[in-house]
């Protein structure tokens, strides 16, 4: 049975681009994509995925026979080789799916536009996202301020998350205040959970500075 050139060739490309769409759209994405624009990411997180292993073969001497699909598919597409392609590329997509999930994660973009003076925004992105996913310290350790019940909840960040509804914090090692400073009790862990327009959060450790 004759296969399309055109139908393997795609096949191919979003084998590594899928297993990359995939992790974005479950870790980086802030929002469910589209049929059509998780295709669009697998495509070209495909091509991208293809495109270093491209440069990586010649480090080693080996010959590329993807970049020769026309003759591939006269001689037989179901090669060894090709099959060893296809899984370094695959291996290839998902180391690049990693580094990408940390460069969407910590806002790597944004932080170097921020270095070299740029930009002082945080582009498009929520700043309870920006500000939880800074490696800096004084992020770790936090007061929730409730100005409703008068406690504060203090505790290290061990979990945050956003919705459309809810900012989310899971602290660890919490002490559970009233607002006049008595201790009402510890916790391990504690999950916290407030509508967006209903937060405070402070940020009380500061660095200590030598004289």
């Amino acid at each position: 049975m004759k296969i399309d050139l055109v139908i393997v060739q795609i096949a191919i490309i979003f084998l590594p681009g899928l297993i990359w769409a995939g992790l974005d759209s479950r870790y980086a994405s802030k929002s469910k994509p589209s049929e059509f624009e998780y295709l669009l990411r697998a495509f070209l997180f495909g091509m991208a995925s293809y495109a270093v292993t491209f440069f990586v073969y010649p480090l080693f001497r080996w010959h590329f026979s993807l970049t020769d699909l026309p003759s591939a598919a006269a001689t037989g597409m179901f090669t060894p080789s090709i099959f060893g392609e296809v899984a370094l590329a695959t291996g290839v997509g998902l180391v690049l799916a990693i580094l990408w999930l940390y460069a969407s994660n910590y806002k790597w973009d944004t932080r170097l536009l921020q270095i070299i003076g740029a930009t002082n925004t945080y582009g498009d992105e929520d700043v309870w996202d920006f500000t939880f996913n800074s490696p800096v310290a004084a992020v770790e350790y936090v007061h929730l301020r409730d100005f409703v019940n008068k406690i504060v909840y203090a505790g290290w960040v061990k979990e945050f998350s956003e919705t459309d509804k809810l900012r989310e914090l899971v602290l660890k090692d919490a002490q559970i205040y009233d607002f006049d400073g008595n201790k009402l009790f510890d916790s391990p862990m504690i999950y916290l959970a407030r509508a967006p327009d209903n937060i405070h959060v402070e940020f009380p450790f500061q660095e200590r500075t030598t004289t």
